[in-house]
């Protein structure tokens, strides 16, 4: 008997539907999962295939706008309000688009218009005033306040906003007296705790500064604004190890934190790793390249470490930004010292002087410079000067001055 030889069954290959409900269910699935760049490819399908539903616009607007891609957002949001002009949600997502890139009148037209469809959205209401308050008009921010308060008396966000807008018009008392009022409704409102430590250090109360960073440090361990300034408040009290930390811990959650950067690598400079304030201060030059701090920190860190070519380079480029920094000129006088380039090493110790005259490191530079010219008589007047300025350099301003009197003895 004959065994039949089995069929091969023509297998065709897998088509993913082409429907509008597929694709945008699809995209929603993986935001759910974090896969932001696989939900943007389906959103953009489902918008090819439907030109007229907003709520997929929106959607992908929403995470181009997480993933950086602000434009794109922005045509999304954009193309919402031509689909649908009363839509608050997609003029809200517009203003916050044109906020994320800093250009607030943007935002505060957007978000104006945006409250004449809807005057009792106070979330809008609430953009709006941070908006006017980075543009430094404040009387306008406290009308926006003004309006949700006087519908809702104790809305946290807007009192702890109308603290903030206080805090920024340096009314320190009223600033205090708001604050403490939204931590008094809710103790456990960590921006409150926050901005009323900011409140404390600007009145000069650290400690008092530190004990509410803490508290809003407990509340919100993972906001790096909190981290910072608990960090920035115990550098000022001299608590290094424990502010490094905090500085650290910033930057976890904000990489970028150009602040948060520029403090650690000074705190780092200060406690000697020289290696880890270069990587700070490099990361700054590289998002900002016209930052005078950055590369007089640079230049600092590296000249500390001995790489006195590549350290006059940044203290270069720091003075080129801000030329009038008697720091940069004495830090520059030191790396050209360091290079053997005493006549152009003298030009800026005496420049630093000049700035200011009461920098004594830079007076006791200024006579070392001109002791290796050969100018022992005119060094005795910055060495004496320095020993005034801070006695604490006696050990090394008398080491300088002792042979002179030896040899006025002995004359």
């Amino acid at each position: 008997m004959s065994r039949d030889k089995g069929k091969v069954v023509q297998l065709h290959p897998f088509r993913r539907a082409q429907n509008f409900d597929s694709h945008y269910e699809l995209g929603r699935m993986y935001r759910e999962q974090g896969r932001l760049d696989e939900a943007i490819r389906e959103w953009q399908r489902a918008a090819a295939l439907d030109r007229t539903h907003v709520e997929v616009r929106l959607d992908l607007g929403v995470v181009l706008a997480e993933k950086g891609h602000l434009e794109q957002a922005i045509l999304c949001f954009k193309n919402a309000i031509e689909l649908d002009p009363a839509c608050t949600e997609a003029h809200y997502y517009l203003g916050l688009a044109y906020f994320q890139q800093e250009e607030m009148d943007k935002a505060a037209r957007v978000w104006s218009g945006a409250l004449r469809l809807d005057p009792e959205d106070w979330e809008l209401r609430l953009s709006l005033a941070e908006a006017y308050i980075e543009l430094g008009i404040y009387r306008k921010a406290l009308r926006q306040i003004d309006k949700i308060l006087k519908v809702q008396p104790y809305h946290l966000d807007a009192l702890n906003l109308r603290g903030v807008i206080y805090l920024h018009t340096g009314d320190l008392d009223r600033a205090k007296q708001e604050l403490r009022a939204c931590v008094e409704l809710d103790p456990s409102f960590p921006r409150s705790r926050m901005n009323l430590g900011v409140v404390y250090m600007h009145q000069g109360f650290l400690d008092m500064a530190i004990l509410e960073f803490r508290r809003a440090a407990r509340l919100s361990p993972t906001n790096p604004d909190v981290q910072y300034n608990l960090g920035h408040a115990l550098a000022h009290r001299g608590e290094h190890e424990e502010a490094r930390a905090h500085l650290q811990r910033a930057l976890e959650f904000e990489p970028n934190m150009l602040e948060g950067l520029l403090l650690l690598g000074g705190l780092e400079i200060k406690q000697g790793h020289y290696e880890h304030a270069i990587r700070r201060f490099t990361r700054v030059v590289e998002l900002d390249g016209e930052d005078a701090e950055a590369e007089g920190g640079l230049g600092q860190a590296l000249l500390l470490s001995g790489e006195y070519e590549e350290s006059r380079s940044h203290l270069e480029k720091a003075l080129a930004l801000a030329p009038e920094n008697a720091h940069y000129h004495y830090l520059l006088a030191q790396a050209l010292k360091g290079m053997k380039k005493i006549s152009r090493a003298l030009v800026h110790a005496r420049k630093a002087v000049r700035l200011d005259p009461e920098m004594a490191l830079a007076q006791l530079l200024l006579g070392d410079l001109l002791w290796e010219r050969g100018m022992e008589s005119a060094a005795r007047e910055p060495w004496s000067r320095a020993l005034a300025l801070d006695p604490s350099l006696e050990p090394m301003a008398m080491s300088r001055l002792e042979p002179e009197c030896k040899a006025e003895g002995q004359d």
